[in-house]
This record gives structure tokens, C-alpha cells and sequence, in this order.
């Protein structure tokens, strides 16, 4: 239901406002971070609009009950359309917009409206793009497309401006902490993800799908252990644990597994300034608790950046062997004997 979007409640509320009033604009680009919520919001604000209670007094939400909201939750509504990037490059295809507007020619088969949600919107090439342009130039009047993206200023400055533009805010932690913790989360694991997840609620959920908390304490115990007799080989271990099916699978899993070893320095940090109330996993064993006060907040601040740069020289395509061999050895240097 579109009341179940966590943190977008405003967003939810400005729209139905403008369906009540007769404004809903003929197209929308959600534009979020990832894991915000741009896609199941989308579907939900297409369920909530196509529900067949919609003009009753006091509607707020999709009544889950109706033959409309049983085919878009089970995926085939053929009022919604739903366009995503695809094959090896990611992308969304020439043919893929050439079809859609086709289909679009032809009326709602249901003869009442229809949604179009472009998933990845950015990833379309600009002779694609300049080819859907002059549908949103020309649209139907029977339709309303939502363009999602996380990279509004990829996208080309003409689409943009045949669009509204609406902005899909982050959540505060503890509501995000909250809702995994009503989903079954245990507490640690939630109010970890919360605070990893920067304010995106899928974010979250991913990091568990991944084994994020699992792989926490698997780095727990490789700091504790680490020494400069050892560097080498827990560098290596580390690789190994996140090697993927392809180059890019890994780098992936790597730019995750650091981005959870610099929480883990953050949080070092904080105990290496005695304000142990601020820690992302108030859990922390004690050796590693020890050598953070050994090693000291101006060196783990340091040693921060390190690992912050260490995942941006992945992202960058640097070699892994390489930067995650650095990187270990400085973590022996400056987190002072086990």
C-alpha cells in the first residue's frame, strides 16, 4: 500500500491531492538515491490511482481488495507498464521506447487511464531518449508516465523540463530502525542497518539480503586478529571473501565490505573519544575496544579516510589486489598490537 512507503508520506499526499483536484500532471520523474523507494512507490501510487474505489469519499489507499489492485499486485495489470533497463549493458533500448509507443497508440484496455513507469530513466542513450521526448512532447491523454531515476542531472535537460519534478526524501535512522525491527529485524541488526543505510530503506533490507551483519562480525574478529606479521594474509582472505562470479560482481561486494569497515573505524573513532552513546554497533568486543583507545581518534580518523579511499579507488576500477593489500597493511601500522 502506498501508506506502507516509508518516510514519503508528503510525497503520497501531494499526489493524491492532485488527482483529487484534477491536476495530476501528465508525467513525474521520482528522483532519489537509491533504496529510497522510488519503485514500489511508483507501483503503489499506480495501484492507489487505478483502484476501483478511487472516486469515494475519504480515499487515501489502494483497497488491495478490487480486481485492479489483485493484477498489479500480481503483476499483470494491463494498465500498467512497466520499462527497465536491460541485457549486459544496462540499458534501456531503442526498440524497448520504440514499442512502448506503440502500445500507447492503441487505448487503455481496461477504458479508463494507464501508468508508465520508467525504471532507471537515466539509462537511456540521448538518440533514445530524443525518440521518447517526442511522446512526453505529445503525450496521451489517457496516461501518466513516472520516470525514476537517482541521477537527475543525467537525464536530458529536455525531458526534464516536460516533467514535474518530485523528490524522494530520506528517512531518519531511527524510523528506518523502527520498521526492520517490525518486520522481525533483531535490534542490533536494525539499528545497524538504519544507521549504514543513509536514509534508504532499501538500502537496508539489502544489507541483510547480503549478509551485511555476518560480514561485520567477520571483520571484527579480522581487526582483532591483525597484526604486521598477518597483513598479508588477511588482505587476501578478505578478497577472497568477496570474489564474485564476475570483476564487477566483486568490486561490488568489496565497495559493501568497505563501506561496513569504515563504519567499523567511525565507531572506533567515537569509543577513542569516550562517546560510546554515538556508535553505529553499540556491541563492539573488547580487544577491539582496547586497541582503539591505543591507537587514538587523530590516527583512526586518518585511518577512516584511508578506507573511504580505498572504496573510491574500486569504484574507480583500480586494481583490488592492490588497494586492499594498502589498505591492510596501514591498518596494522596504525591499530597498535592485538
Amino acid at each position: 500500500m502506498l501508506s506502507d512507503i516509508l518516510g514519503q508520506e508528503e510525497v503520497a499526499k501531494r499526489l493524491l491531492t492532485a488527482f483529487r483536484q484534477g491536476r495530476l500532471a501528465h508525467a513525474y520523474i521520482l528522483s532519489g538515491p537509491d533504496g529510497v523507494g522510488k519503485m514500489p512507490f511508483a507501483v503503489e501510487l499506480a495501484k492507489t490511482l487505478l483502484c476501483a474505489h478511487r472516486d469515494e469519499p475519504g480515499f487515501a489507499d489502494a483497497c488491495e481488495q478490487c480486481p485492479s489492485c489483485r493484477k498489479i499486485r500480481h503483476g499483470n495489470h494491463e494498465d500498467l507498464i512497466i520499462v527497465e533497463p536491460a541485457g549486459k549493458a544496462d540499458i534501456i533500448k531503442f526498440e524497448m521506447t520504440n514499442e512502448l509507443i506503440e502500445v500507447l497508440r492503441l487505448k487503455a484496455r481496461s477504458g479508463e487511464h494507464r501508468f508508465v513507469i520508467i525504471h532507471g530513466a537515466d539509462k537511456m542513450h540521448e538518440s533514445t531518449a530524443n525518440h521518447f521526448l517526442k511522446t512526453l512532447e505529445e503525450p496521451p491523454t489517457d496516461v501518466t508516465f513516472l520516470l525514476l531515476t537517482s541521477r537527475l542531472p543525467a537525464l536530458l535537460p529536455t525531458i526534464v523540463s516536460r516533467c514535474q519534478v518530485v523528490r524522494m526524501r530520506r528517512t531518519p535512522a531511527d524510523r528506518i530502525a523502527a520498521f526492520l525491527q517490525a518486520r522481525g529485524y533483531e535490534a542490533p541488526k536494525a539499528r545497524l542497518y538504519a544507521a549504514l543505510a543513509d536514509g534508504c530503506p532499501g538500502k537496508a533490507i539489502a544489507m541483510d539480503e547480503s549478509g551485511a551483519f555476518e560480514r561485520l562480525e567477520r571483520l571484527l574478529r579480522r581487526i582483532e586478529e591483525l597484526s604486521p606479521e598477518n597483513d598479508v594474509e588477511l588482505a587476501s582472505a578478505t578478497l577472497a571473501d568477496n570474489k564474485g562470479a564476475t570483476l564487477t560482481a566483486t568490486r561490488d561486494s568489496l565497495v559493501e565490505e568497505l563501506g561496513l569497515l569504515a563504519a567499523l573505524c567511525r565507531d572506533m573513532t567515537l569509543l577513542a573519544e569516550g562517546a560510546d552513546s554515538r556508535l553505529y554497533n553499540p556491541d563492539l568486543p573488547e580487544p577491539l575496544r582496547r586497541r582503539a583507545r591505543q591507537a587514538g581518534s587523530d590516527a583512526l580518523r586518518d585511518l577512516t579516510l584511508a578506507v573511504l579511499e580505498a572504496r573510491s579507488d574500486i569504484q574507480r576500477f583500480v586494481n583490488p589486489d592492490l588497494v586492499i593489500g594498502r589498505l591492510f597493511t596501514e591498518l596494522a601500522a596504525r591499530v597498535p598490537g592485538k
